[in-house]
């Protein structure tokens, strides 16, 4: 396994493990309820800070592994730019707290909420589109087989958690909106999950 490859699946769990500390170390934010970024304000904001910078570093060797191990004809650059994107982004989410549900609406927030959907569109469009081109080498078809699902249906989730927010603006205790961090929780975990696939099948 290249070493790349090794460090983005070290990043996908070290990951996991920030923020379930976080979580913890925050019990008044629901997991249900209430989305990830907002683990990153307070006390131990820094804890959830740390794992967005983790979650984009994870990203990108996983971008570097592939283009460097994958042969040019299942190789898909505007997947690997794409994912890269999100990567970033992830990075860049620790520079920009989020608004908290009641607090008055600001720039770094509407900034934050920005980067998060333009890096959560670009996960989806890039693990799709990386997916699709690795059926195109017989040494990487058994990781498409089990990446392409994984992305197919991280795209469900990502459309639910975006439509669990929306409701949340409007009702916060009714339908989608009481479980929209979950929603969240679930998408990310999803692109998790695929980057470690990918990962372990180089």
């Amino acid at each position: 396994m290249p070493a790349l490859s090794l460090l983005a699946i070290v990043g996908a769990v070290l990951w996991v493990v920030m923020v379930a500390a976080a979580q913890l170390l925050t019990p008044d934010q629901s997991p249900l309820s209430m989305g990830m970024s907002g683990l990153a304000t307070g006390r131990y904001g820094w804890l959830m800070k740390a794992a967005f910078v983790v979650r984009g570093l994870s990203a990108l060797a996983l971008v570097a592994a592939l283009a460097g191990s994958v042969p040019a004809a299942a190789l898909s650059s505007p997947g690997l730019v794409l994912f890269a994107a999100w990567g970033g982004g992830s990075a860049l989410l620790a520079c920009y707290d989020t608004d908290m549900p009641g607090s008055k609406p600001t720039r770094r927030g509407q900034a934050h909420a920005v980067i998060a959907l333009v890096s959560y569109c670009a996960a989806v469009a890039g693990m799709i589109t990386v997916s699709l081109q690795l059926r195109h080498d017989e040494a990487s078809t058994g990781m498409a087989r089990w990446a392409l699902p994984i992305a197919l249906v991280a795209a469900l989730a990502m459309f639910a958690q975006f439509a669990g927010f929306a409701e949340a603006t409007r009702s916060p205790s009714h339908g989608f909106a009481r479980f929209a961090g979950l929603l969240q929780r679930v998408f990310v975990v999803l692109v998790m999950v695929w980057t470690v696939v990918v990962a372990a099948g180089l």
